[in-house]
């Protein structure tokens, strides 16, 4: 069921792609496509039998914001990508939001972390198959400190699939510099300078 995929990215977003570092930083000006690389990213990896086993979480403060914003930039990569055949390669469910690859069984959810309800259900996020390896964080200006010390908790364990690696990635620096204990791992953090051309 695997197609031949030729996808365009801006090739300044092109070493944040390889990154295996723990924290992924992508910074720019609006339409710079930080959103849409990450998206088509994600997509691309999610599909791949190569990361069979990995699912991403994406957050924003409030959950609802999800489907106007992670939730529809997965979408679209998803019908960039796949074009006429989406329905073939991917099941997009709107209620709850839900995206999964019917070539690896891998899922992409969607949370907010509003209130103290929100991060419990963080907290006791599991998949039918694989486990949670990769956050993206939306907005990351949105959320507190400890918002990321729970989502940071929540990549740990060992995983089988040795070309999986726990990564969080963040849309904004100044989010990456409200968490001063991220900021002592610099080597475990890429930072990208988005551009538009």
């Amino acid at each position: 069921m695997s197609a031949p995929v030729v996808v365009g990215f801006n090739v300044h977003f092109k070493m944040i792609n390889l990154s295996l570092h723990r924290y992924r930083v992508l910074r720019g000006s609006a339409g710079s496509g930080k959103s849409v690389n990450l998206a088509q990213d994600y997509i691309l990896k999610l599909g791949d039998p190569k990361y069979e086993g990995a699912n991403l979480l994406c957050v924003r403060k409030v959950n609802e914001t999800n489907r106007n914003s992670t939730y529809a930039e997965l979408v679209g990569a998803i019908n960039r990508i796949y074009g006429d055949r989406a329905e073939e390669y991917w099941e997009v469910l709107r209620s709850p939001l839900m995206i999964r690859s019917r070539v690896t069984g891998n899922e992409i959810i969607f949370r907010g972390m509003n209130d103290v309800r929100d991060r419990e259900k963080v907290k006791s996020i599991t998949f039918t198959k694989g486990k949670l390896v990769w956050i993206w964080v939306e907005e990351a200006t949105e959320l507190q400190e400890s918002d990321v010390d729970i989502l940071d908790d929540r990549l740990r364990e060992v995983l089988l699939n040795p070309n999986l690696y726990y990564q969080i990635t963040f849309r904004s620096l100044s989010a990456l510099i409200r968490c001063q204990h991220l900021i002592g791992l610099r080597e475990s953090t890429s930072i990208i300078q988005a551009r538009t051309s």
